[in-house]
């Protein structure tokens, strides 16, 4: 049986996920107010992370985010290196392991990201540079066209993995909601499979996107979460499907929050 984990280890683990449902319910909003209005492009982290910038206590806001994805980012090191989720060392283990070292490092980007806003230092580009970057990155190194496309395969997978989790019921195993009425465990559960499945289909055309630059050796084709957005947006009837993706991004938004709140942090003691 899992161990329970230490309270600090446990306290990241939840102030952590709450700040990114923070960040995914400012992504589904934003994007829901584009899919209103019929036009506009997509905002991804750097404009949820702007825009809560700008709201009144804008400054005490973007501390308290700051702190959650450093923690955040802090606890998946950890699960990483020390193997906090009890991942094991076998092949699966050591590739789940490496997922939440990568998602670290991702995050800790949008953390800095969200440093430079408070200091007034923002970027004003979307996701979508940030993605052609590390691209333009992976391609110049050897076999980094492959490299590429295999990273888009990896993409893909992940999102029909989240797709999985959706539909087949693993979600309820790892939140606590015996307290929880049965009509609002069933809600909480709607809510959340349907924002795990708005995510897995971006990831799904995140993934394709890579795959497309990697087979073109061009990291131009590369796209962010904004721009996965804006290319669902960009297809016939897409403004339906974007704004049903909006809503299940605000969704996902809901489901960090419910881990947060909800969550068995169980594991290996560090």
């Amino acid at each position: 049986m899992p161990a329970s984990l230490p309270s600090w280890v446990t306290y990241l683990g939840r102030l952590g996920q709450a700040a990114k449902g923070l960040v995914y319910l400012c992504v589904g909003l934003l994007a829901a107010e584009v899919a209103w209005a019929g036009h506009g492009d997509a905002g991804g982290s750097r404009a949820a992370i702007r825009t809560l910038a700008d709201q009144p206590f804008g400054r005490v806001l973007l501390l308290v985010l700051i702190s959650g994805l450093a923690s955040y980012v802090l606890w998946r090191l950890l699960a990483a290196v020390f193997d906090l989720e009890d991942r094991g060392h076998d092949l699966k283990g050591l590739a789940a392991r490496a997922r939440s070292l990568i998602i670290g490092f991702i995050y800790g980007g949008i953390t800095f990201g969200a440093i430079k806003t408070l200091l007034g230092n923002a970027a004003r580009g979307d996701g979508n540079s940030s993605a052609q970057d590390w691209t333009a990155r992976a391609l110049a190194q050897p076999f980094g066209a492959t490299l590429v496309v295999l990273i888009g395969v990896a993409v893909i997978a992940a999102g029909f993995y989240k797709g999985w989790r959706a539909f087949t019921g693993k979600l309820e195993k790892k939140l606590d909601l015996d307290r929880v009425s049965t009509r609002a465990r069933k809600w909480i559960l709607r809510v959340c499979n349907f924002g795990l499945t708005a995510r897995g289909l971006v990831f799904i055309v995140v993934g394709l996107f890579l795959i497309q630059a990697g087979l073109a050796s061009d990291p131009k084709k590369a796209r962010g979460l904004s721009g996965a957005l804006d290319a669902v947006q960009a297809q016939p009837y897409g403004r339906w499907l974007f704004a049903l993706i909006a809503a299940g991004l605000a969704a996902y938004g809901i489901y960090s929050g419910v881990r947060a709140r909800y969550g068995k942090w169980e594991g290996r003691r560090p």
